[in-house]
């Protein structure tokens, strides 16, 4: 059966809400002008004076607002836009509010007030205004810059002033917009539509800017840019400075104005005061739930770590049943051993084993490091070196030093990591010859030799290179020693563990460890190894062990 999974595309209600605006701005200048017939009316000077004036301050106030807002917001992020902003509202604020008291029929404000006048300062105003929303439009959003915001002000108060005087001292430069008893000149109607067009595209640029952000601000002052359009419309159909159309693009420029304002507000001011609320409210709750955050975390933690314990202990144990016992008699031959990690899993290993009826092999080993990573390595090097049927057939099990080699190239085939290695010790002891062969892969203390005379002999004849991933640039060459041993005759073999440094101070001193040889060279084994724990316990005194003791002492 063949099932089709249709891809579902969620709305983006802001768009609905984008096109409402537009169609109910749209409805209200249709009514208007079907109703014309019977809404048409051009009111008294006083009465039309009177809303005039209400919605101009508005229009002032709102974008003497949006500068201050804009002006002082720019030292705190450095975005551009911010400066266009802040030039555009301080200019439209200047100029709206000459256009306000220049009006036909307002007091005398420099100059007589008059259509010309009012009419030349509105469309200087509302062209400055769309082309600097555009301009603001076409600059990145979070474009940032370094410029000071003091050349924008001085800029916007010089163009403002000058303006200004040219169109109050100079008006009759400027050629006629309005005539009465005629109405709107050619002139002003298609810069009306000019500036309609220069509206229509500047929305275009902040839809664009929403659908790249999803802010809803971008869609406030494309919304505000919408209704600016239908402002626009307006004054190009009135026939009377007083009349129906007139106020209604009046009443269509405040609700667009505003608009475009609340949307910079919310963007420059209210929007960081919400981020800021709502990371409060995240913190508040975060701090209340803190103490169940804990103890959810904490007991998953206990859990985790439980478990890492309870396999480590099992690894251990596994690690432990690899080891022989710790006293064994083979062949006459007496064996004690001591092991002691300092974590749970050791990197210290050691074998005994029996080659055939008249030789034994023993080695012990160190892996770099501690842990699981040393552990597993012991289990792998312990394979590797005790001997197996295919290994006897493929090295002579008598030669220790060969054992180290077949070591080497096995290591060397593997993927350990590059860093780690092992440094060994390895010997074979014949019980009727009592010769003992030995051969050192890089082991940093060499085993001692106790004879029953009492002399010491370290086993220093044979030094090797430590078992590492360093066979494509060194193949080492191992070679074996001999040394005869006669009955009674003692030997340690022991990591470096049992005489490193333990918190700046020397665990046991080789002259101590030759010291406890001597002393009890005569005694049991199990004597001679309690000496040497004894020894230990003294020195750490109940601290914990900085690296693994290992060691086993073998009597020939």
């Amino acid at each position: 059966m063949l099932s089709i999974k249709e891809n579902k595309k969620s709305i983006d209600l802001r768009y609905i809400y984008l096109a409402l605006i537009f169609l109910g701005s749209l409805f209200i200048y249709q009514i208007v002008g079907m109703l014309e017939t019977y809404i048409y009316s051009v009111l008294g000077n006083v009465t039309f004076l009177t809303y005039h004036l209400i919605l101009e301050s508005l229009s002032i106030i709102i974008s003497f607002t949006s500068f201050i807002l804009t002006y002082y917001t720019y030292q705190k992020n450095n975005r551009l836009r911010l400066l266009v902003y802040s030039a555009v509202f301080f200019i439209t604020g200047w100029l709206d509010f000459f256009h306000t008291m220049g009006y036909n029929g307002m007091p005398v404000f420099f100059t007589n007030s008059s259509i010309p006048k009012a009419t030349t300062f509105w469309i200087i105003g509302r062209l400055i205004f769309a082309m600097g929303l555009l301009v603001a439009g076409l600059v990145p959003y979070n474009y940032k810059t370094r410029l000071s915001r003091s050349y924008f002000l001085w800029g916007s108060i010089i163009v403002s002033v000058l303006i200004s005087y040219v169109v109050t001292v100079h008006l009759d430069s400027f050629p006629p917009l309005f005539i009465e008893g005629q109405g709107l000149t050619e002139l002003k109607i298609n810069l009306e539509y000019f500036i309609l067009v220069i509206f229509a595209i500047a929305s275009i640029l902040y839809i664009r800017d929403y659908h790249l952000t999803r802010d809803r601000v971008f869609m406030l002052v494309a919304a505000g840019l919408i209704v600016s359009v239908f402002a626009e419309a307006a004054f190009t159909v009135y026939k009377s400075v007083y009349d129906t159309y007139n106020m209604l693009g009046h009443i269509y420029k405040v609700l667009g104005l505003y608009l475009i304002s609340r949307g910079i507000f919310i963007y420059n001011l209210d929007k960081p005061y919400v981020e800021l609320s709502n990371a409060k409210k995240k913190i508040k709750l975060y701090a209340e739930n803190l103490e169940k955050i804990v103890e959810r975390r904490t007991s998953e933690v206990h859990k985790i770590n439980a478990k890492m314990i309870e396999d480590l202990e099992y690894a251990k144990k596994i690690q432990e049943s690899m080891l022989p016992a710790k006293e064994l008699n083979i062949y006459s031959t007496q064996f004690v051993s001591e092991y002691i990690p300092c974590e749970r899993l050791s990197g210290d290993f050691y074998g005994i084993y029996v080659i055939d009826e008249e030789n034994l092999g023993m080695y012990i080993a160190d892996v770099a490091g501690h842990g699981v990573s040393a552990a597993m390595m012991t289990v792998v090097a312990d394979r590797i070196i005790k001997p197996t049927g295919a290994q006897e057939r493929a090295v002579n099990a008598l030669a220790p030093h060969k054992t180290l080699g077949h070591f080497y190239r096995e290591f060397n085939k593997s993927e350990f990591p590059i860093e780690m290695h092992v440094v060994m010790f390895h010997a074979i002891f014949n019980t009727k010859s009592r010769l003992l062969s030995y051969c050192s892969g890089g082991i940093n203390v060499l085993p001692i030799l106790v004879r029953k005379s009492g002399e010491i002999v370290t086993l220093s004849e044979s030094t090797g290179f430590p078992i590492c991933r360093f066979g494509d640039f060194y193949t080492p060459e191992y070679k074996k020693a001999d040394i005869q041993m006669e009955k009674g005759d003692r030997v340690i073999f022991y990591t470096d563990g049992l005489v490193e440094n333990f918190k700046n101070s020397t665990l046991i001193e080789q002259k101590d460890l030759i010291r406890i040889l001597l002393a009890n060279r005569d005694k049991d084994l199990k004597v001679l190894s309690q000496g040497i724990l004894n020894e230990i316990k003294q020195i750490a005194s109940g601290s914990e062990y900085d690296d693994d003791i290992t060691y086993f002492i073998m009597e020939a």
